[in-house]
């Protein structure tokens, strides 16, 4: 796992999620205390401005590590139903949280980004349904899907694996981090270099990656032709 690029792609801070603890120059402390090459915040509907996220690695006096700006968009039907969450890289405005998947995914596409699916089998508390789109991806024209996150349990990550393979998609390990000690709780590795959106979107494009689960182990499973 050391020999390649360990990147966590799914990071709340709350310079603009208000859900999230986490202080954005702690973040990148606590990013390269655990080996991170790459990090991603992906607020809620949000994308980070491109300058502050400059000054902010100056500020941080952080070297070697690389910031992503992405952005977790929440999905709507035209009848007001939720369709799941789903993150965002490439694409260069803001996105709120009042589009459909149909939608986002046609605008993000259009601009060379990718789409990947957020947490799609997080259970519900309810026990019903999930806080994601679960087996409705294999509707939509998605490059992805997060197949570790800490939600998860056995059936979950089963699911999502499933889905992978199933609909030939990237399979991503992501922390969702709110609380600065979940930063790199699940993980995505890649076997090339990151170091720009750019870079990140061709690799999730050629699947060359593998997902790591830190809290069952190190598990790494790869996701290579």
């Amino acid at each position: 796992m050391n020999s390649r690029i360990q990147a966590d792609l799914h990071i709340h801070t709350r310079r603009f999620s208000g859900c999230s603890n986490i202080d954005p120059i702690e973040a990148l402390h606590r990013a390269k205390s655990l080996g991170l090459k790459v990090v991603a915040f992906t607020e809620h509907g949000i994308r980070w401005p491109d300058d502050e996220i400059e000054r902010l690695l100056r500020y941080s006096g952080i070297k070697d590590l690389v910031i992503i700006p992405g952005q977790e968009v929440a999905c709507y039907s035209e009848r007001g139903n939720f369709q799941g969450e789903f993150l965002v890289f490439g694409y260069h405005e803001s996105l709120g949280s009042n589009k459909s998947a149909q939608t986002l995914i046609k605008l993000v596409h259009s601009e060379g980004g990718v789409v990947i699916a957020a947490h799609p089998y997080k259970k519900n508390k309810t026990g019903e349904g999930f806080f994601g789109c679960g087996n409705t991806m294999t509707e939509l024209e998605i490059d992805g899907l997060e197949v570790e996150h800490p939600s998860y349990d056995d059936e979950s990550r089963s699911l999502a694996f499933h889905a992978m393979s199933v609909c030939n998609l990237a399979g991503l390990g992501c922390s969702d981090a709110h609380e600065l000690n979940d930063i790199g709780a699940c993980r995505t590795v890649f076997e090339t270099e990151i170091d720009s959106v750019n870079s990140l979107v061709t690799s999730i494009h050629l699947k060359r990656l593998g997902a790591v689960n830190c809290r069952k182990t190190c598990r790494v499973v790869d996701r290579r032709p």
